[in-house]
């Protein structure tokens, strides 16, 4: 397997991968809707209980504020004069379950004006009614903000709870009322008090439950808990001195909240309960405190959590029993693969003989061997043709091989002209486009007539059919030359009808021919339609040498064509070319053209003619800088040096 998974694994994965992950958002989704759902519930019943246990709170304040309200307006109307008093304010606590005490202080010698203090006080003990008299050196009511806000503000007023002027370790709190002369209402002339002990109220509250372990409590306008579970908490810490010293800002903008909102729903920090909480809080706008509910977020979401516990137990019991069966019908489909698998590994290592295991499924394993199987048969048929042809082939390249080497040995490699007293410097190359062309060269010695013969020239066509035309051209022309070589343009006459005879193929040849006298330096040129050629004098100009037209050999019969005459001079050159030099493309298909073979034949000219061939065709490979050959080149170069040492340069 080379450390790889085998298939069957890989689509069990994929599966249980692919259904566990869709499971798990789904899960996810699910629990976050019911969460928010239950969290909405839990809202809407912290709510309802929050306003519940503001009401019987406030039904106990406003029984307060009534009381006081009706004693105040008594007095308003002078009703009850103050030596009358103590009986009004026993009844008044008497007959009220909220109050615990009842007080009436006057202004500065409002009541008598030899007292500064008039304050009759009725509170109610286990044993009875007391009264007292408040005022004094001792205690100064005047200074007390149950005393001074009401009678600035000349309204109603609730304290946050204080030690009781008749028992210190009684927390109450007060209800202040100002009333005012009878015979004067803007005049104020004292404060109606009473007093409300703290676990009267804290009783209500206490009394709430909610889930387990919810509570409520009470706190007064700078959040000083009245009440709370944890009692030492109770009238000496607020939200604001725990955040200072728990270093906890959140519980700072929970009190901030709760100051500036009339009901809200939030989350209550961690460091409060020890674990995250939600809270509910409502305003009592009477005496400005705050109820609120706190419900922990285990309970509120104990029962999800349990649901989803249950869930995650079933979905990995599902999980397992879908392993099973996936694994088992992946182990079905990929049986039949493994088998398949052996035998392609078998086919690719050209074991095409191997039959594929029996697999009668009919299903698309079935169709896959099936088609493999096919596959296999094709296969071998095709390694069967593609051997006979590939050995067809290279006995093809072999016989172009031995035609190439053919063609060339066609060609002179030397001039030999040790027998005749002249100095002759002729070099000539031919590169093929393909293993055999249709460019050729010419050259041999006339030793009857003191001369000699060269020739250049290009077959309309490649390969071999063009290598046999040159065949036959060069065999044409050396013929008849020996025959009669005085006039070139007599030579290509006669081969041209030649080889217009039977050219059912409509093949031509361009072909450019000289005689040269050796001892009179004295060149005969004939030209069919071939490129012209380039002269090198011996004082270093240089020129194309222009010569008669001609029509190709091959096209047409009883073609004429002329003869020029040139004269060498001792270390004059010619070179004779074909247009696979000119022709020549790089790879972005520009020509080598006549102008670049022109200015190169003026630095190379006088260099010798082996030289000059190899610096054309160096040149010419440059240029094309790797681009494919499209025709034949050929190259030849001659100097004439009549005597020793003329033709150096």
């Amino acid at each position: 397997m080379n450390g790889r998974k085998s298939l069957a694994v890989r689509l069990a994965l994929v599966t249980l991968l692919t259904t566990g992950s869709i499971f798990f958002i789904s899960s996810g989704a699910l629990y976050f809707m019911v969460r928010d759902i239950m969290l909405e519930h839990a809202e809407d019943q912290a709510r309802e209980l929050t306003h519940a246990t503001a009401n019987r709170i406030r039904s106990s304040l406003n029984e307060v504020a009534g009381s006081a309200q009706g004693l105040a307006s008594a007095l308003n109307s002078g009703q009850i004069r103050p030596d009358g008093l103590f009986p009004v304010l026993d009844d008044v606590t008497l007959q009220s379950d909220a109050v615990q005490g009842t007080a009436v202080t006057y202004e500065p010698y409002a009541a008598d004006p030899d007292e500064r203090y008039f304050g009759p006080f009725s509170y109610e003990t286990p044993d009875g009614i007391e009264r007292m008299n408040l005022g004094g050196d001792d205690f100064d009511y005047f200074t007390r903000d149950w005393y001074q806000i009401p009678a600035l503000t000349r309204s109603g007023f609730w304290t946050e709870p204080f030690p009781s002027a008749a028992d210190p370790d009684r927390l109450i709190t007060t209800y202040s009322r100002p009333f005012f002369d009878p015979d004067d209402a803007e005049a104020l002339r004292g404060i109606v008090t009473m007093d409300i002990e703290l676990p009267a109220l804290t009783e209500r509250v206490d009394e709430v439950e909610i889930f387990d372990s919810g509570f409520a409590f009470l706190v007064s306008p700078r959040t000083r808990f009245i009440t709370y579970p944890q009692r030492d908490w109770i009238m000496r810490e607020s939200l604001f001195s725990l955040a200072e010293t728990l270093d906890e800002p959140e519980l700072r903008e929970l009190g901030r909240h709760i100051q500036r909102t009339d009901e809200g729903f939030s989350r209550v920090p961690e460091v409060l309960l020890e674990e995250p909480a939600r809270l509910y809080h409502v305003r009592l706008p009477e005496a400005n405190w705050a109820v609120g509910v706190i419900i922990p977020e285990r309970e509120l979401f104990g029962d999800i959590l349990r649901v989803m516990h249950w869930v995650l137990i079933i979905a990995a019991l599902g999980f397992f029993i879908l392993l099973g069966t996936i694994t088992g019908i992946s182990r079905g489909i990929t049986r039949p693969l493994k088998g398949l698998a052996s035998s392609a590994g078998e086919i690719a290592r050209g074991n095409l003989d191997r039959p594929l295991p029996p697999i009668r499924t009919g299903d698309e394993v079935g169709q896959l061997a099936h088609s493999l199987d096919e596959m296999r048969l094709s296969l071998k048929d095709y390694i069967n043709d593609l051997t006979a042809t590939t050995a067809a082939k290279e006995r093809m390249e072999s016989e172009l091989k031995i035609a190439r080497n053919i063609q060339m040995s066609f060609l002179p490699k030397r001039l030999d002209l040790a027998d005749l007293d002249v100095g002759i410097d002729l070099a000539a190359r031919l590169i093929p486009a393909k293993e055999v062309g249709g460019d050729l060269y010419d050259f041999f010695p006339l030793r009857e007539h003191n001369a000699l013969f060269f020739a250049v020239g290009d077959v309309s066509d490649k390969g071999v059919p063009a290598a046999l035309f040159m065949a036959v051209t060069k065999t044409l022309v050396k013929g008849i030359a020996e025959q009669d070589p005085r006039d070139p343009g007599e030579i290509l006459a006669r081969v041209n009808n030649e080889l217009c005879l039977n050219n059912d193929n409509g093949m031509f040849v361009t072909y450019l021919c000289g005689v040269l006298d050796l001892g009179s330096g004295e060149v005969r040129l004939a030209n069919a339609g071939h490129n012209p050629p380039l002269i090198r004098r011996a004082d270093g100009t240089y020129d194309w040498l222009k010569l008669p037209p001609g029509l190709v050999l091959g096209a047409m019969e009883d073609m004429e064509y002329p003869v020029q005459t040139v004269q060498l001079g001792p270390g004059d050159a010619l070179l004779l070319y074909t247009d696979g030099v000119t022709e020549a493309a790089d790879g972005e298909q520009r020509l080598y053209d006549e102008d670049r073979l022109f200015q190169l034949y003026g630095e190379i000219a006088s260099r010798p003619a082996r030289e000059q061939v190899d610096a054309v065709l160096a040149s010419v490979e440059r240029f094309a800088d790797g681009a494919t050959q499209a025709d034949d080149i050929t190259v030849l170069a001659l100097r004439y040096c009549p005597r020793d040492g003329e033709c150096a340069e």
